[in-house]
């Protein structure tokens, strides 16, 4: 006697229940793509970090926007002149990076620097806010009601501060602002 094949016969309801759920299922998966897997922006080349919180380009970011300086929106980074930590966020941001970025301006003017104010993403990472997350940079808090990724933001720096990081760490805090510090300077 060999195996014989047993046949289930699921009740008419239960198989288009299921094939139902089935088909649903099949649709989600293949039909709707997950937010993860869109990267908003144009794709562009990074040349280096200029400082925390800036970027420079090898070319321009299109023709019709001819910038090559890239700010991070939402974040602001300490004065390169702040020892240590002006030097220690542009090499934070410089580990961010990949070489090629995707750039999703904020504004689609530049600002009076010449700088396009955007979110940039690497490897699928919001860079903006794997730099609050690493403590090397703070939000904007002047500018935080127009953020697109404001929530994301705001929960990255919390992070970095509620684990001591960077120049959130008690040992050697980040104490002046970088416009504080800047009106110092001028002042001296």
């Amino acid at each position: 006697m060999g195996w014989r094949h047993i046949q289930v016969r699921w009740p008419w309801r239960w198989r288009q229940r299921y094939g139902m759920v089935v088909a649903i299922a099949i649709f989600i998966l293949c039909c709707i793509t997950p937010a993860w897997a869109v990267i908003p922006g144009t794709l562009a080349t990074v040349d280096y970090a200029k400082s925390g919180h800036t970027l420079e380009l090898l070319s321009e970011l299109s023709p019709t926007l001819p910038v090559m300086d890239i700010r991070l929106a939402g974040i602001q980074a300490p004065d390169a002149k702040q020892h240590p930590w002006g030097k220690t966020a542009r090499r934070c941001l410089a580990d961010q990076l990949t070489n090629r970025v995707h750039i999703e301006p904020q504004n689609p003017t530049p600002d009076r620097y010449n700088r396009l104010w955007a979110y940039v993403w690497a490897e699928r990472q919001l860079v903006n806010a794997t730099v609050l997350t690493a403590g090397c940079a703070f939000l904007d808090s002047d500018r935080l009601p127009q953020q697109r990724y404001g929530k994301e933001l705001i929960y990255a720096q919390e992070e970095a501060r509620l684990l001591e990081r960077g120049i959130w760490s008690p040992e050697h805090p980040l104490r002046e602002s970088p416009a504080a510090f800047r009106q110092k300077m001028a002042e001296s």
